[in-house]
């Protein structure tokens, strides 16, 4: 048990490969807004991450103000907070934007669009797509995530298998319509965002705070594992020391310094949060949202509801439900 696994499965994770695009030089491109990518690819998506796989040749890549990367294959590039970026074959290009409209008939549910775009120079390919997921549950580690995460990959990573399969299905058309192969693309895309998640952690030297830091720490990480892998269950500070191995006030101690809170603390953060999901994905009364939460009225359920979202549990609804 580890917790970026449980967390990781708790955000709900979809992946989907939709562009397989044959860029020549010169050319720069600028993406749409998550807002206007959730709103016309997954309306019901609490946050989208694009993502690029560069297959063939190099691209830069910029996010707002932020200096110029360049990125090269194999590798492939996320964009955790759903930033607008610019892909270039030279960072001084001026981009031409993507439109939603020009995007949505791009893609098609049940196949792999293809586009070849540029002005017939140097050559670069792409495997562009999306994962959306689950906000409230995603925020504690998306929030620790650059702007843009970039990952070298194998061959025999995730990657290089959505790679070779797209690449398949270019070479062999009949694949592409092949029942399921479409999940199976959903699936690798998936596991890309996953392997590069555990890549950057890998890479980090040594974070001392936060939920990252966490990961790292033994006991740590067992306990944050343990929350998330039961977070209805009704944990003591001294069951989560136990199922860490090590004891009450060491525990406390460690997760204080590395995650900034209580054991408890987080635990209790943790269940508001999968309730706000629970409010904004069902119509389960508030009573049984309250009780599953570990509260025991809805009076103590909605003040700390508010002061943890800044709304009321039925406020929090009504926004996050209506069209």
């Amino acid at each position: 048990m580890d917790a970026l696994s449980e967390i990781l499965r708790g955000i709900r994770l979809t992946g989907s490969a939709f562009i397989d695009a044959e860029l020549s030089a010169p050319w720069s491109v600028q993406t749409p807004t998550a807002a206007e990518l959730a709103k016309r690819l997954a309306p019901h998506a609490g946050r989208i991450i694009p993502y690029h796989l560069i297959v063939e040749g190099t691209c830069s890549v910029r996010v707002g103000a932020e200096p110029p990367l360049v990125v090269e294959a194999p590798e492939v590039v996320c964009f955790p907070h759903g930033d607008v970026h610019r892909l270039a074959s030279d960072a001084e290009l001026e981009p031409e934007p993507i439109t939603t409209q020009g995007l949505i008939a791009l893609t098609r549910a049940d196949e792999i669009s293809r586009v070849s775009y540029g002005g017939g120079g140097g050559k670069t390919k792409l495997i562009c797509g999306f994962f959306a997921c689950n906000r409230a549950h995603s925020e504690r580690l998306i929030m620790q995530l650059p702007r843009a995460l970039t990952v070298r990959v194998g061959v025999d990573s995730a990657a290089g298998l959505l790679s070779g399969a797209v690449r398949d299905t270019h070479s062999r058309p009949e694949r592409a319509s092949r029942p399921g192969m479409q999940a199976v693309l959903c699936k690798l895309s998936e596991l890309l965002f996953v392997e590069a998640v555990r890549s950057h952690l890998d890479a980090l030297h040594e974070p001392s705070s936060g939920w990252l830091a966490g990961l790292k720490d033994r006991y740590v990480s067992t306990a944050l594992a343990l929350i998330h892998g039961e977070p209805g269950r009704p944990w003591t500070l001294d069951d989560l020391a136990a199922g860490s191995g090590t004891s009450r006030s060491t525990l406390a101690e460690r997760f204080i310094r590395i995650v900034g809170q209580a054991p408890m603390q987080y635990l209790w953060q943790w269940r508001l949060h999968l309730a706000a999901d629970v409010l904004a994905s069902t119509d389960r009364g508030m009573k049984k949202v309250a009780s599953d939460a570990g509260f025991g009225s809805i009076a103590a359920f909605g003040r700390a509801f508010k002061r943890e979202f800044g709304v009321s549990p039925a406020r929090w609804r009504q926004s996050t439900t209506t069209p």
